[in-house]
């Protein structure tokens, strides 16, 4: 293919060409390729404003494909192809953490209802996914791979969990972050999220039920 040629010609059709050109490259390439191309232009987009109901049926569309095994992709592995992540599963992350990201802007508009039904949702699919059910596959896999920060994610969760929920509701979400943080040397800082945005109430039914299933905090 001649690049000179190419390029000559491109110049020379209308946005909506290119458009469709370029909406054909994103179909053709995999995942490593559609994010060296166009991931840092996604990242520098302001964040558009996202309606709750229309997220949380993305989640629960999400959460079926999941569980039917749609981004499950197991291959025979051995000492060749022990570090290979399959698209499946890079696809699985990059979607979970966009879905997690968007929950995490329903928090800062105020729409807590269904920022902690997305949220419910997506930590019960990544609880699953790190007790080894047939979500994604890979030699190793984790919530490392999850894009993004996940120390403000957890935040926002607690946030809007405090907003809405009763002191036993606030406490039976929060426990299970707080105490896979601890698993995993406090990265995520749940503890301390959940503390900072507590009522009085949530937070004494909180740390009686740490106290009582002696949970490790920071």
């Amino acid at each position: 293919m001649n690049e000179s040629r190419l390029f000559e010609f491109l110049a020379t059709c209308d946005p909506s060409a290119l458009l469709s050109l370029l909406r054909a490259a994103y179909d053709a390439m995999d995942h490593d390729q559609r994010q060296a191309v166009f991931g840092r232009l996604v990242k520098a987009g302001p964040p558009a404003p996202v309606d709750g109901e229309a997220l949380l049926d993305e989640v629960e569309e999400f959460r079926r494909a999941s569980s039917a095994g749609e981004y499950y992709a197991p291959f025979a592995i051995n000492s060749k192809n022990y570090m290979h992540i399959p698209e499946e599963t890079k696809e699985w992350f990059e979607r979970l953490g966009e879905l997690l990201q968007g929950s995490a802007r329903l928090t800062a508009q105020g729409d807590h209802l269904h920022a902690v039904a997305c949220f419910d949702a997506l930590y019960e699919l990544i609880h699953a996914m790190e007790s080894g059910e047939e979500i994604v596959f890979a030699d190793e896999i984790g919530s490392w791979m999850i894009p993004g920060d996940e120390k403000q994610t957890i935040a926002a969760y607690m946030a809007s969990l405090a907003a809405i929920a009763t002191p036993d509701e606030f406490t039976k979400a929060a426990l299970p972050l707080i105490q896979r943080d601890g698993w995993q040397s406090f990265t995520t800082q749940a503890y301390a999220s959940a503390a900072r945005v507590a009522t009085e109430a949530q937070r004494a039914h909180l740390e009686a039920e740490i106290q009582r299933r002696k949970i490790r905090t920071p």
